[in-house]
């Protein structure tokens, strides 16, 4: 007789992204070191993954992280997890990542094809497709070596999508979960790719146990893709779940939390306090207005430096009793789509100083440098913080500068980041693709009273601590769970599908994390 499985949350657990908590350098006498990797998906996440001693497998990045490959070996972090790296041909990534993951899989998932022009798919679109299938194969496949110890697979975002079934069908009893951290598309937009590159996306994800999501909305874009695309499969849109090859598959929103912890040791920390003392001398009377963002296409750089143009033509009493400071680090500068995004917001923003500035007044100001204590420092003392993407899986900037705001700043925030439907109560909601609305959601923010902003900094900040990382990371492995309960009864004993499952993912007890989030930039997903 087997000894029976354990469960999730007895097993050990495998992480899986195609960039890690950590990458690996050498000094100049040779030694190793590693330094923590940024980026949304790493800040959410290897506090809670690492407190749980997860071993994370991620593409090499260095030439210290290929040796690590080679050595077949994980190593080390603190505090408790481990790291390991895959070694993908140079060529063969260019085609997965810049090619697939973020020229089409990301801009579609985004809305973001300008569809006058593209996509138009060729030769070399199907070429790439297979540089995508290839590395999500050997991703699979360095996963498959952990087989031995029973983990549950974590596998983490959009370029990973063909990963979940490839391993199912190395393991078909593994325990997988798939979370996507940006949004998902709807059927009418998803049908823009190949009939064959779509259903092999779908059947990919619903190799996993679980399916993830930021937000309620994206996990119904994915239920109703896979009803209108897959004939063979049995979707439940209202229970959330698929039926798929004997399997049943759960699809829920796990909106992803903050650990506070970090994000306020680094906003105490003397080099923070001493840039917010020069920033408060930069802004000096003025109010200060603030977005902080990667300068990348869904972030609505161009239509938000529009707006301050709007709002300060409508309401010239604010020339030179306001100022806009504007952290944007640059983003996939490699990929031409996002070089011309680039320059047109740098146009726009210096169109609005060529327009309203003078009198020693520089109406707005663009750093594109990489300044996380720079970043942090702002957001303790923005009057308003505007953040309006087209569309945002989460959107983790929404989340922090509440925590760590010192004025009771306000937060203009766009519908269509998966972060308004937690914060959107206490928020001033905007339209991303409407200037005007956006224009008065800035001088909402600027001019509204002093009760009204501390009643509404407060919600913010409840919301932002109603949850956790340690509560995200639980109600997956609770609903994994149940959920193979379900299939091995249906699998062993060839039952009736079973009755639905009652409640919403998520509702977990509450827990005591002693967690760790690295004090790195929390930019959008990977």
């Amino acid at each position: 007789m087997q000894p029976p499985t354990p469960t999730a949350f007895e097993s050990p657990l495998v992480v899986v992204s195609n960039r890690g908590p950590v990458s690996f350098d050498r000094t100049a006498d040779g030694v190793l070191f590693g330094e923590r990797g940024s980026g949304g998906l790493v800040t959410a996440l290897a506090g809670v993954l690492f407190e749980s001693d997860a071993t994370w497998l991620a593409a090499a990045m260095t030439g210290a992280d290929r040796e690590v490959a080679a050595s077949g070996k994980a190593i080390e972090v603190e505090p408790a997890g481990h790291a390991a790296f895959v070694d993908i041909d140079p060529t063969r990534y260019e085609g997965y990542y810049n090619g697939i993951a973020n020229r089409v899989l990301w801009l579609m998932h985004h809305y973001l094809f300008d569809l006058a022009y593209l996509p138009a798919w060729d030769a070399e679109t199907r070429q790439i497709w297979n540089d995508y299938r290839e590395v999500n194969q050997t991703f699979a496949k360095a996963l498959d070596a952990e087989r031995d110890r029973d983990p549950v697979y974590l596998v983490q975002d959009y370029q990973l999508s063909l990963v979940p079934q490839m391993l199912r069908e190395m393991q078909p009893r593994a325990r997988i979960t798939h979370f996507t951290h940006t949004p998902f598309s709807g059927p009418t937009y998803l049908r823009l790719l190949p009939a064959t590159m779509r259903e092999e996306l779908l059947r990919g994800l619903l190799g996993a146990d679980i399916l993830g999501f930021q937000a309620e909305r994206w996990a119904e874009n994915f239920l109703l893709c896979v009803r209108e695309t897959l004939d063979d499969v049995r979707v439940d849109v209202r229970r959330k779940r698929v039926d798929i090859d004997g399997r049943r598959v759960l699809v829920r929103a796990y909106p992803i939390a903050l650990d506070p912890g970090p994000l306020r040791r680094t906003a105490a920390s003397p080099e923070v306090k001493k840039l917010r003392r020069e920033l408060g001398a930069w802004r000096g009377d003025a109010k200060l207005l603030l977005r902080v963002d990667r300068l990348e296409l869904s972030k609505n750089i161009v239509r938000g430096f529009h707006a301050y143009d709007a709002f300060l033509e409508e309401y010239p009493e604010w020339r030179g009793k306001v100022k806009f400071l504007s952290i944007l680090p640059r983003s996939r500068t490699e990929i031409p789509e996002y070089q011309t995004y680039a320059e047109r917001s740098l146009e726009a923003a210096a169109a609005v100083n060529e327009r309203h500035g003078g009198e020693g007044w520089t109406p707005l100001e663009v750093r594109t440098e990489e300044d996380y204590p720079g970043a942090v420092a702002a957001y303790g003392l923005y009057d308003a913080l505007l953040v309006n993407p087209i569309f945002d899986g989460m959107n983790l900037v929404a989340m922090e500068g509440p925590l760590v705001n010192k004025r009771h700043g306000a937060l203009a925030l766009s519908v269509n980041a998966g972060a308004y439907g937690r914060l959107g109560r206490h928020a001033i909601p905007l339209n991303p693709f409407d200037v005007v609305e956006t224009a008065e959601a800035i001088h909402t923010g600027l001019t509204m009273p002093e009760e009204e902003r501390i009643r509404r900094a407060r919600g913010l900040m409840r919301s932002v601590l109603a949850s956790s990382p340690t509560r995200w990371l639980t109600a997956q492995l609770r609903d994994l769970d149940q959920v193979r309960g379900v299939t091995t009864r249906r699998s062993e004993e060839h039952e009736e599908a079973p009755r639905a499952f009652d409640g919403e993912a998520g509702a977990v007890d509450e827990l005591d994390g002693g967690l760790h989030v690295p004090d790195d930039p929390s930019g959008d997903e990977d």
